[in-house]
């Protein structure tokens, strides 16, 4: 199977559209085409292509005639996991996929999230049969991998496999193509057996999602409806009267012609390029919109802000989307080290990923160092890579390594490099000396290596009782495991040899990323163009606090990066925007744990090629002036919702302030629902502001910025809750919700808009989170995310937004000195 980077025709010239919705939170591409020249392997899979026998042939009787008897049965198939191989009999029952085992042993389908067909996670493995099932359980990502024995098994599971999850799920999986958006509730709704149901009956199943039959649309359908038929009458029931009231509105000075429909686009929508889209959607023979038209427009790309992004600029005006501990998909003191998160982060357009190396047997591998991980080879972290590493973004992957391996592994570290990305690795500058750094366009399809010396290693290191904290979901069994192996580890690591010594092998690959450690912005301490220096979280919220306008007036010319504290062993986040204020390019994230933190980042970087170019004053010595902005959300209407009873919306700004953390505020809180009005003030230079004037946060005679606000409950407001289980909730007319905002421009892109749609029984059910500048103005149909963040296939959000600048202008603060 050939692999084509779905970016490539988007991005072969300098400038990258960033307004594409992602599939997914962690989205997925056809995979990686093989190689002309195979390495070498430990072990080929099974090569038989033996005919499938008869009893292969569908069954319809075998879960709704979509699966074939075979696989009901089950058929034997090799089940592969981190530790072993075993050939187990697998079927698909009850939409899901089960095996004999002691636990764990069953994917629903509709907890799948992404298909692989054809990708072994690494080039260890020898077959094009291999089936990878990422799924979801609870709040963890888990991966089911297994290779078909015979090629008309592969077939029969892929074509399977994609024709359940196109009608059951209602998530986008990639490579699969979903079903009529309406065929998901039928086949819940429809009553098992039937052939045909009466009209009491089909009045009685729409009631159930929340559909009414107008009693003119139940006079054209006879008394007897089959499945084709009762799926129209859904359809012909699903009407939009809100796009009535918005057309009666655009046509009441006269109906909508080309010149005012060019001022809706421009004026309403805030459209920049309007050519063409009026005769694209008019009907034909008409010169006006309808109806119709507009209900077309709305619905359709054209209706979408057209945001160009310059990718010529030096690589340290970009924010860089980047994750920490990628080897890890659990916790950060026992989790398990698997290529799966490379292969997954990379795939969600992640540039900067980390390897922790250690010294391995006979070539290094990556866990994290005194804990309980287990641990992956190097050379298949660097595999898997080099096949996912421009799948879904052409730009620069930077390899953050920290290396606390021996010398001599540390040139077979080089070595492997050098032997899998081959000329994909920057190895000298692009040209001439390194007075400054490329531009990711420049950089295209190239992997830098990122690393520092390492530390010199005590001779006897001690155990830390910080990292054995009791868990009551340790089991004896587990916990001995874990002690033996981290005993082992400390053993090596205590013999570890000339560990104060840099390879220069290694060293000769840090052309623009040589890593430094962070002295501070004195003159005395200058550093490189190719330097950079990382710090946790509570270095860079001191740096922020202390010297941000050095740190800001720094990343001009350099590149920075912060993690998270060590001491957050269940691998939770920090708040990004208070590095990201800093003008900090690479914020490092663990991908592995969906938090608030994650929240923001994926807001941060959706739809885009893992680069944003940073505001203009996080690139350039200028003096911006503090604007007051108003948001204005019009929640209007929900688009074929998960069937949950009395929804509501919840709006919030993300987050409450620059220093605050993250907002306590809850949907238990009682806020008003209608022209409600918040003021959120953040102070972005990190210096203490003079208090506001007499009259509050909402005064505008006040001519510096207040203090940041603590998070409160005015922080957030919700709108009023639809009655009833339905699928597509209406909320009521002009029922609008209205923040104040006192900031720069810059700031815009550190605030966040948080709509969620919730009910009190469940809680979250869907949600939309973008960052103020990239929210689309006017009338949209926003995409709506789980809380694991995976795209609905059909579920919208038809919202109006605004964003406006009040004609007031707000002095700055003065500067810290």
């Amino acid at each position: 199977m050939g692999l084509k980077s779905r970016s490539s025709s988007i991005h072969s010239a300098p400038v990258s559209p960033i307004t594409a919705e992602p599939e997914s939170y962690l989205p997925s591409v056809p995979g990686p085409a093989p190689r002309k020249t195979q390495p070498k392997r430990r072990f080929t899979l099974p090569t038989r292509t033996s005919r499938l026998p008869s009893t292969f042939e569908m069954d319809s009787t075998a879960v709704d005639g979509i699966v074939p008897m075979a696989l009901v049965q089950g058929v034997p198939m090799l089940k592969i996991s981190s530790r072993k191989m075993k050939q187990v009999i697998i079927r698909i029952r009850n939409d899901g996929i089960s095996w004999s085992s002691k636990k764990d042993n069953t994917v629903s389908i509709n907890e799948v999230r992404d298909l692989r067909l054809g990708q072994p996670p690494s080039d260890t493995y020898n077959s094009s049969r291999w089936i990878t099932i990422v799924y979801v359980r609870g709040t963890q990502w888990k991966v089911l991998h297994m290779v078909a024995l015979t090629d008309d098994i592969y077939d029969l599971w892929v074509k399977t496999l994609k024709s359940l999850v196109s009608i059951t799920t209602d998530k986008h999986v990639s490579d699969v193509t979903p079903a009529d958006p309406d065929l998901i509730w039928i086949r819940q709704l429809w009553p098992i057996g039937s052939k045909v149901i009466d009209r009491e009956k089909a009045e009685a199943l729409c009631t159930q999602i929340g559909l009414q039959i107008p009693d003119s649309l139940a006079k054209s359908y006879d008394n007897v409806l089959d499945m084709p038929t009762f799926h129209q009458l859904i359809k012909d029931c699903q009407t939009r009267p809100e796009i009535n009231r918005i057309y009666a509105e655009l046509t009441k000075d006269g109906p909508l012609d080309a010149t005012r429909a060019d001022q809706f686009l421009r004026d309403t929508q805030k459209l920049v390029d309007t050519k063409n889209i009026f005769a694209k959607h008019k009907s034909d023979n008409e010169e006006v919109w309808s109806l119709s038209s507009l209900t077309k427009f709305l619905c359709s790309p054209d209706n979408a802000p057209n945001m160009p992004q310059d990718m010529t600029q030096p690589i340290q005006h970009y924010f860089i989307s980047s994750s920490h501990n990628t080897y890890l998909v659990g916790e950060q003191w026992r989790g398990e080290s698997t290529v799966e998160g490379y292969i997954r982060v990379l795939l969600a357009g992640c540039r900067c990923v980390e390897m922790d190396v250690q010294t391995g047997d006979t070539e290094p591998v990556v866990y994290h160092r005194k804990t309980l991980t287990s641990s992956v080879s190097v050379r298949d972290i660097c595999r898997a890579i080099n096949q996912y590493a421009f799948v879904s973004s052409p730009y620069p992957v930077i390899i953050s390594a920290e290396i606390h391996c021996s010398y001599e592994q540390q040139n077979r570290l080089a070595s492997i490099l050098k032997e899998v990305f081959g000329p994909k690795l920057v190895t000298a500058p692009l040209t001439g000396e390194c007075t400054d750094l490329p531009s990711p366009e420049q950089l295209k399809n190239r992997i830098m290596f990122k690393a520092k010396p390492p530390k010199p290693e005590p001779k006897s290191p001690k155990l830390s009782p910080t990292f054995f904290a009791p868990d009551s979901t340790t089991s004896s069994t587990e916990s001995d495991s874990g002690f033996a192996r981290l005993t082992r580890r400390l053993s090596i690591q205590g013999k570890t040899e000339k560990p104060d010594l840099f390879s220069k092998d290694l060293a000769d690959l840090l052309v623009y990323t040589t890593g430094v450690k962070y002295k501070g912005f004195s003159k005395l301490n200058e550093y490189e163009t190719k330097e950079q220096f990382s710090v946790s979280e509570r270095t860079a919220s001191k740096i922020v606090r202390e010297n941000k306008q050095d740190w800001i007036k720094h990343n001009f010319n350099h590149i920075s990066r912060v993690y998270p504290r060590g001491t957050r062993l269940t691998s939770s986040n920090y708040d990004p925007t208070i590095a990201w204020s800093a003008g900090c390019q690479l914020v490092a994230l663990n991908w592995q744990t969906l938090d608030e933190g994650s929240l923001l980042n994926h807001a941060m970087f959706h739809a885009s090629n893992g680069y944003i170019l940073k505001p203009l004053a996080l690139r350039h010595k200028i003096t911006e002036m503090p604007k007051r902005y108003r948001i204005k959300v019009d929640v209007i209407s929900g688009q074929r919702m998960p069937l949950s009873p009395d929804l509501y919306v919840e709006v919030t700004l993300k987050p409450s302030s620059t220093y605050s953390g993250w907002s306590s505020a809850s949907s238990s809180a009682s806020t008003p629902s209608s022209s409600a009005s918040a003021s959120v003030f953040n102070n972005p230079t990190g210096s203490p502001a003079p208090a506001p004037a007499s009259g509050g946060g909402n005064s505008l005679k006040s001519p510096t910025l207040p203090l940041p606000m603590s998070p409160t409950k005015s922080q957030f407001r919700r709108t009023t809750t639809s009655q009833g289980i339905t699928l597509n909730p209406n909320w009521p007319v002009n029922e609008n919700i209205t923040f104040n905002l006192n900031m720069t421009q810059a700031e815009l892109s550190f605030n966040f808009l948080h709509l969620e749609v919730k009910n009190r029984q469940s809680g979250l059910i869907a949600q939309y989170i973008r960052p103020l500048n990239l929210v689309p103005k006017g009338y949209h149909h926003l995409p709506l995310y789980d809380g694991m963040m995976s795209r609905f296939v059909f579920a919208t959000l038809f919202t109006k937004i605004e964003i406006d600048q009040v004609d007031f202008d707000l002095q700055p603060p003065p500067a810290r000195r």
